[in-house]
């Protein structure tokens, strides 16, 4: 009598999992468009379809040619500008997720192999029949979130677009082209002063202060913000400020000690300012960290 054949188990340990889905939509921008710095709480991608663009993400600055894509973690400040003659066509979406992938995809841009655009021209095919069948498509709209209408009413729909996604990150992971940050005189002075607010964001640096540090006169140092930043230094320094605060408050530091280490006037105005940036109170982020 032959032996029963012994089946072996083996454990699909996932990577990474999109648990939430913010915005997804495709825009025509005219070259020069500027795009006013910003960050929040959950992951953002920019994939460039046609023509060329400038992004930043924190200190780093990347030229973004066709078939690029740029991931921002989540309380990343990041911009773009368009920079190609005939405006830029480009693929923006927003989520959460989690796995031991996300830290890989963080502060990353890649360059997209001829499968890897596939990927995603097959989940814009998938969206745009969706669309069709529900009327709703409107190929001018910039709406943030006219893609994700369906997830009301489709669970189906809403892991098919999530399923996508993974599928392009984690290929990704597998054979990603990483693209250096441009080594331009202004993006270089970018960095130097994005660094050197991060050493003194217990402080308040003065605009000279920087300047000097970044061997670029005041003029220069306040351009540069405007172009990479989308924002001036103080409100810069503030968003580094509201960064460091939400990693406190998750390490399990109080409001008040965040306040006071990050030279805040007052814990009023630091919840106030807290609440503007993130949405949240930090009461309730620290709420959230300890459970």
């Amino acid at each position: 009598m032959e032996s029963p054949m012994v089946w072996l188990a083996y454990s699909v340990r996932e990577q990474i999992r999109i648990t939430d889905m913010y915005s997804l939509f495709e825009a025509h921008y005219e070259n020069g468009y500027a795009f006013p710095g910003e960050s929040h709480n959950f992951w953002e991608c920019l994939y460039v379809m046609e023509g060329d663009v400038c992004a930043s993400g924190d200190e780093r600055v990347y030229n973004l040619p066709r078939g690029s894509i740029i991931f921002h973690r989540p309380l990343e400040l990041h911009k773009f500008i368009v920079n190609g003659p005939r405006g830029a066509d480009l693929l923006i979406f927003s989520f959460a997720a989690e796995g031991p992938l996300t830290s890989y995809l963080a502060e990353k841009v890649f360059q997209l192999s001829r499968a890897q655009q596939d990927i995603i021209a097959a989940m814009l095919s998938f969206i745009h029949a969706k669309a069709e069948e529900s009327g709703s498509r409107n190929p001018d709209a910039h709406s943030a979130q006219s893609y994700l209408e369906p997830f009301l009413t489709s669970p189906v729909y809403s892991q098919m677009l999530a399923t996508y996604l993974q599928q392009l990150m984690l290929s990704l992971a597998e054979a990603g082209a990483v693209s250096s940050a441009s080594s331009a005189p202004d993006a270089v002075a970018f960095r130097r002063a994005i660094s050197y607010l991060n050493s003194n964001v217990h402080a308040q640096p003065s605009v000279p202060e920087i300047a000097r540090y970044c061997n670029v006169s005041e003029a220069s140092i306040k351009r540069i913000f405007d172009k990479y930043a989308g924002m001036g230094i103080h409100k810069y320094l503030l968003k580094l400020k509201i960064k460091a605060a939400a990693e406190l408050l998750q390490g399990g530091e109080s409001v008040t000690s965040v306040a006071e280490q990050l030279g805040f006037n007052s814990q009023a105005y630091f919840s106030r300012a807290f609440k503007r940036e993130t949405g949240l109170m930090p009461s309730s982020l620290k709420a959230i960290s300890a459970q």
